[in-house]
């Protein structure tokens, strides 16, 4: 996994190679199959195309930071990655130290709304950012949320009580997802 995620950085840095048509057309029919199974998953209509991660990064609660990632339609958006350095929670509560960044996320109106916010963790996180987001749906914050814990590559969803294995799931959404949760 490691060697394969290496490779998709080293790859990922091409810029000075122009894809070719063909590879285009492959990655635009790839992403609607993506998309098509997460809104099956989410239980939406809602286009999904704006993928934004979120992880949380800390010695012993010291040094805490926490990485937001962009997937726009598959592709990552680096310019658009951002990282908050943790200034409220003084020991290491991950929760916590979630809903912060979310928090200081959401007051950003000139950054283009999420459709999925991809936690990496499992239902205390989940829990969390649905908490944060729901204060935020009767105005412009309306978004879907999922956590993705690693341990047992299991996918969190609101409204449902257990998660979901990876492997159940077409491999190319849980690439995509692990992905998106490896990149933060």
């Amino acid at each position: 996994r490691d060697q394969i995620a290496g490779i998709e950085n080293i790859f990922g840095h091409r810029s000075f190679l122009t894809p070719s048509r063909g590879q285009v057309a492959t990655h635009a029919m790839a992403w609607e199959r993506i998309e098509k199974n997460l809104r099956v998953l989410l239980k939406t209509r809602r286009r999904v195309s704006r993928v934004e991660g979120y992880d949380i990064s800390n010695i012993a609660g010291r040094e805490a930071t926490g990485s937001m990632v962009v997937f726009i339609e598959g592709v990552a958006a680096k310019s658009e990655y951002r990282k908050f350095k943790i200034k409220t929670v003084p020991g290491p509560s991950d929760v916590d130290m979630l809903k912060e960044i979310l928090r200081r996320r959401i007051i950003h109106q000139e950054w283009s709304l999420p459709d999925l916010v991809l936690i990496d963790g499992g239902k205390g996180q989940l829990n969390a950012a649905i908490r944060i987001t729901a204060k935020f749906k009767s105005s412009r914050f309306k978004v879907l949320v999922a956590a993705l814990a690693k341990r047992e590559e299991e996918l969190y969803l609101p409204n449902r009580s257990k998660p979901l294995r990876l492997a159940k799931l077409p491999p190319d959404t849980a690439h995509f997802l692990q992905r998106v949760r490896d990149e933060a």
